[in-house]
Order: structure tokens, then sequence, then C-alpha cells
């Protein structure tokens, strides 16, 4: 099925109508004329004409000379500290709040007078970017999803360099801040741009999607991410589906009908659904898995690709992936390569043996539905491999729920093939209590070193270690302990 001539008569229109194809803003009046629009400008104390938006930093320590300076208060840290420090290292200016400028206009030197002033921030940098995205016309996919979204996106954005050029989300800027940042660095070189959307509070992605204005929206799946914020699945479907709502009037969604909840979505609009279902628009299936849980896949019944990531989780994120490009014009050998050559990023599942034994680095964030799907990776490897140890630290943002969520998580892993299973965490003692006088071995240890020195005499030729946790918990902090420097992909 060939079916991206659809999408290209579908959102051609809308592409034309804003900006310049692939071209750059005028440099010269182009912050005027923003300023003139944005009802939150006060006054400046530096000629506009002369300062380059694009080029800009919420950072002073990273600020290069010529570049602006943007005062952002966050929940630990407040930009108006470091103004000073930043027109002393070469910002062209700096954008800060009124009130601030009030209070210290007075002893700011003459030299150093080079001020935007606007009634919040936050609201600038959000505000700007959203106006910068509107200045060009190449597509912008935005996605999101409680798992999986980052996979997703890098896979997006590997397949369409093979021809294109493309702007992507980096690390994890996909929240109130990063999304404009990565907004900014639009410009007339890319041909289209991937970004992720972040949420950990109702109403965010909603307001995310109004910035980036995205042609094309993919969803990956509904879980328990950051569910201790909305209380129930429902209320995270009615979040993460926002971004839906944000696109079917012009866009077009990629539907993950193999997700019970997302399967539910009402018809309107123009939508791709993908799924194993051969009903589906684009569809796929798990043909094999190897020795080190690497799926091979078909899809549409005629490509056949073997991905070098390990898990069968990610054979969704590779179905979408590949819907996506098909959906925009990229040849089949190109998604086929792209994918087979698809590394993820580091501490997401990154795998390789050392001393006879396998490790499994997917330190990097964790909730229940992602920890039980390294469980089942965990115990899915192959016979040779005799011992299967579990070092996993707390899931956080769960709220209230945490305590129940370890004690379902422990309830699950007792009934796995998992040998042991090393705690840490004052949540994980929930883990532990559940795991107790049954079959699965479980300790808890208070510092990553006690644990690792534990887990040290355990290590042989036939076992595999799997190191999960959420961000906070810093768990790559194990393979330190032991010694051990994890590759970097």
């Amino acid at each position: 099925m060939v079916f991206y001539n659809h999408m290209a008569a579908l959102l051609a229109p809308e592409w034309a109508a804003r900006g310049t194809q692939n071209g750059n803003p005028k440099m010269a009046g182009d912050f005027t004329v923003f300023l003139a629009q944005f009802s939150g400008f006060q006054q400046a104390t530096v000629d506009p004409v002369q300062v380059d938006y694009r080029n800009l930093s919420i950072d002073s320590r990273t600020l290069d000379n010529g570049q602006l300076f943007v005062a952002i208060r966050g929940d630990n840290f407040d930009g108006h500290q470091f103004v000073a420090a930043a027109l002393e290292k070469g910002a062209s200016a700096a954008v800060v709040e009124k009130g601030w400028f009030r209070e210290h206009e007075g002893s700011l030197a003459p030299d150093a007078r080079r001020l935007v002033v606007v009634n919040d921030t936050l609201a600038f940098l959000q505000q700007l970017a959203a106006w910068h995205r509107r200045q060009f016309s190449y597509p912008v996919i935005g996605l999101s999803g409680s798992n999986g979204k980052t996979t997703t996106r890098e896979m997006i954005a590997q397949i369409f360099a093979r021809d294109r050029q493309v702007l992507q989300s980096k690390g994890n800027l996909n929240n109130h801040i990063g999304l404009p940042l990565t907004l900014l660095k639009m410009d007339g070189n890319f041909e289209i741009a991937v970004v992720e959307m972040g949420t950990n509070h109702p109403g965010e992605i909603a307001h995310l999607a109004s910035l980036a204005a995205p042609d094309a929206a993919v969803l990956t799946n509904i879980g328990k991410g950051h569910i201790g914020f909305f209380g129930t699945l429902k209320a995270i479907y009615e979040e993460k589906t926002a971004l839906f709502q944000a696109v079917e009037a012009r866009g077009l969604c990629f539907i993950n009908m193999d997700d019970p909840l997302l399967s539910q979505y009402p018809e309107g609009g123009a939508r791709v659904t993908v799924g194993q279902d051969p009903r589906n628009d684009f569809f796929g299936r798990v043909e094999s898995v190897d020795p080190l849980g690497r799926i091979t896949m078909v899809m549409m019944d005629q490509i056949r690709v073997k991905l070098n990531i390990p898990g069968r989780h990610n054979f969704h994120n590779a179905l979408l992936a590949a819907a996506v490009a098909r959906q925009f014009g990229v040849e089949w050998a190109d998604i086929q390569a792209a994918l087979e050559e698809f590394k993820p990023a580091n501490q997401r599942m990154n795998v390789w043996q050392a001393g006879g034994v396998l490790f499994v680095n997917d330190a990097y964030n964790a909730n229940p539905d992602s920890m039980r799907a390294a469980v089942d990776y965990l115990e899915s490897l192959p016979g040779n491999i005799r011992h299967r140890y579990l070092v996993i630290g707390d899931m956080l943002e769960l709220e209230e729920l945490g305590p129940d969520e370890h004690r379902a998580l422990g309830t699950y892993i007792a009934t796995t093939g998992v040998d042991a299973v090393y705690l840490f965490g004052p949540l994980s003692r929930h883990t532990l209590a559940a795991l107790q006088n049954g079959p699965v071995k479980a300790q808890w240890f208070d510092t990553h070193a006690a644990l690792a020195e534990a887990l040290r005499g355990h290590l042989s030729a036939d076992s595999a270690v799997l190191v999960k946790g959420s961000r906070g918990m810093r768990m790559e902090t194990v393979f330190k302990e032991l010694g051990i420097d994890p590759p970097q992909n």
C-alpha cells in the first residue's frame, strides 16, 4: 500500500500557507516584528533590530558572545541572578521580567543595560518559539506517549536523515522549556522536524501542541508513567490524546491500534492506523527473536527488518516510525537500512558482554509499564543464561500510588524466571515486601556501593544483569561501583 501521496495532498495547502518554504525569516526587523505582536512586551534598552533572537541561551554558564540571554525562573533556579554575568560575557541582550527590571535598573552598569523587559520570561520564550515555528512551511511531526517516545522519535529522525535534513528534539528537551528551545533551532537548512512532547500535569500536551503546531501526531502508547500526577489511566489517555485533537482538524494522526486505550480513539479526521492486524493501514508482525532479544519483524507482508536494539516492545516503536516515514515518502530501502542500523540512546536497553556476563543498561528512566517490559526481556533470554539478576531503583513520580505500584511490581517479578532482585531506594522496600517468602531471592540496599558489592560475588559467565530505575535514582552508578564502564552508543 502506498498512501503517502494522500498525506501530501492533505497537507500541502496548509504547509504552503505557512511562511517561506524552507527559508529563514529576514534577519533585519524580525525580532522587532515579534515584539510588536507580543502582548507581554514592556520596553527595550537595546535596539531589537541588532538582536539575533535565534542565537539564544537560558544558561549563562554556556553562553557565547553575542547570544541573547533569557532569564527563566525555574523550580530550583532564577535566571535573573545571572543577568549581570551574562551581559559581562557579551550577551547581545538579556530578556528580564519587569519586576526585576524596576528593582535592579539603577544598579546595572551603563554599558550593561542591554535589556528587553517583558511581563513573563517563560511566556516570552514560548511565544517567541511559536512565532518562529510559523515562519517555516516544512512539516513538523509531534510525538508523545507513556513509553518509547524517545526511541520512536530517534528512529523516525534516523530514517528521514537518509534523504533529507532533519531537526529533532535532543535528549530530554520535551517540556515547556525544552520544546521552545528545539523550535527555535528551526531554519531553512532543515526539511522536516520531529519534536517530542512530555507531560507530568494535565493540560501540558495541549499547550505544547499549540506552540509546535504539528502537521502530524504520533502517540506510542498509554501507560502508567507519571500516573501520580493524573490519578487514572483514563486521565493520562485524555492528556496524551490532546495531541491528536490539536492535529486532526488539519493534519494526520498515527494511531497504535494494539494499545487498548488508543484503539478506542474516536474516528474523525485523517488517520493512519498501525498495528499487527492486517486490516490496519500499516501493519507488521514479529517473525523471530534472537538470543539477545533482538527481533526480526515483517512489515506490510513484504519488508523484513532485523532490529539491532533488544526488546520485543521495540516492535511497535519501529512499526510506528516506519509508518510515519512511508507516509512522508521515504523509500522502503531507506526505512529498512535505517532501522537495522539504529542504536538506542545511552542507558536505554544498551546490551554488551564483559567477562562472559551479559549486561543491560536501561537506567535512564522507569515506570510500571517499562519496568515490566524490562523484566520480560530479562526472562526471555536464552537457556545458556542460567542466572538472571535484576537491579532496580525506585519508580518516581507515582505520588500516592507509589507503594502500591512497587508492591505490584514485586508480585509480577515473583511469577517470572528472574533468579534474584537487588533493590535500591525507599519505595523499593515495598517491592521487597512483595517478594519475601517467594521463589525469587530479593535484597534491599541503602547505597549503590553496597548493592554492587553484594552483586559482584554472584557474577559468572552464565549470568545476565539488567539495571533499571527512574532518572533520579542514578542506577548507572552501580556499574561504576562494579568498576565497569558501559559502552556508549
